[in-house]
């Protein structure tokens, strides 16, 4: 706990100084708490998020287990990214190997912003602890205050196994004005096994007025962001189903405001 509370004031600091930040920042009102939608950044913006997920056992221990995940990704030109996102208490690949490490990089091949129909996003990945290629197709496209999500993965050696699982889901984000969205999303394994419940989640996502920051309140039954990470919900040892509460904090740096250029000062919600 001591080390999540140090790592909550390291966000904070970072943001702090962050602001102001490009309007093109990730948002946590375009997507859902597992799904990262067909976002990829602004060319020289560097995203921080920090994710903390906790659940409370039963009586009499109550014992309280904390899952932090924290990334990092870079916007690149030509509508990529790359980012890494790391887990130090993660179950992908067991209780013996906690530290998750998923490398990645995405590409927006389409845009609705651009005049594309939706959007579209491939991503690959690999994931250390699973020692595991991954990869990714969103799509996603934004109907007035309705955004809908889908998302199809494949897991080259999923959960520390050598087994290729395959994974679909979809989600929504619905505004209901400038700085409040909810959103909720449903994941699933296309051949659950025991243990391997549907993912799900459900969230008030904000945004923070005159700053470049968002947070999302949620709560879900999966353990970390990763591809793999968010593709499984949890059960206990009796069939029973963990809801994990948690926020996520999304700060934006924007190299710009450090090179020349300036940025804008907070970031908006994207037209329509």
């Amino acid at each position: 706990m001591h080390d999540a509370r140090r790592a909550l004031l390291l966000a904070c600091a970072i943001g702090i100084a962050a602001a102001p930040a490009s309007a093109r920042a990730q948002s946590a009102l375009d997507r859902t708490p597992n799904l990262g939608g067909a976002w990829v950044g602004r060319a020289g913006t560097i995203q921080f998020n920090f994710l903390h997920r906790f659940n409370v056992s039963d009586p009499p221990l109550r014992k309280v287990t904390a899952t932090p995940t924290f990334l990092l990704g870079a916007g690149l030109p030509g509508h990529t990214m790359v980012a890494a996102q790391y887990a130090s208490n993660s179950l992908v690949a067991g209780a013996d190997v906690p530290n998750e490490l998923e490398l990645a990089g995405r590409w927006a091949a389409l845009r609705q912003e651009a005049g594309a129909p939706l959007d579209v996003a491939l991503q690959a990945a690999y994931n250390t602890a699973a020692a595991s290629p991954d990869a990714e197709v969103t799509l996603a496209r934004s109907f007035g205050t309705v955004r809908l999500l889908g998302a199809a993965r494949v897991l080259g050696r999923g959960y520390d196994r050598d087994t290729v699982r395959y994974a679909v889901g979809g989600g929504a984000v619905v505004r209901l004005g400038r700085h409040v969205a909810l959103a909720g999303d449903v994941v699933t394994l296309l051949d659950r096994r025991e243990g391997e419940a549907v993912a799900w989640s459900a969230a008030l996502q904000l945004a923070i007025p005159y700053t470049p920051h968002t947070l999302s309140l949620h709560a879900t039954n999966t353990n970390t962001a990763t591809l793999q990470g968010s593709s499984v919900g949890l059960e206990d040892g009796q069939g029973k189903g963990i809801t994990r509460w948690g926020f996520e904090f999304t700060i934006p740096l924007t190299l710009s405001r450090y090179i020349g250029g300036g940025a804008p000062v907070a970031a908006e919600p994207p037209p329509g």
